[in-house]
């Protein structure tokens, strides 16, 4: 579990370290469905973890994806070009 600093009111923060695919999902917004996102699971896109009967997702993971610059506008473009 990672623990930040106290904040000015003594809190301590403690930073997620998983999300469930309907949490990932949420976060994306509904930009792409629950059964793609298992698909992508399966095909070995997503990288997760069991926990239990869970699937999580690492946050770092999840952090990176969503952060990361998009890819396909420009792969989009150079199929137009050529």
């Amino acid at each position: 579990m990672n623990i930040e600093n106290k904040n000015e009111t003594n809190e301590i923060r403690i930073e997620k370290r998983f999300y469930t695919v309907k949490e990932f999902f949420a976060l994306l917004g509904g930009v792409i469905t629950k059964s793609m996102i298992y698909k992508m699971i399966d095909e070995g896109e997503i990288p997760v973890r069991r926990i239990g009967n869970k699937i999580v997702i690492s946050a770092d993971w999840v952090n990176a994806y969503i952060n990361a610059p998009c890819i396909a506008v420009k792969k989009i473009r150079e199929e137009q070009v050529s």
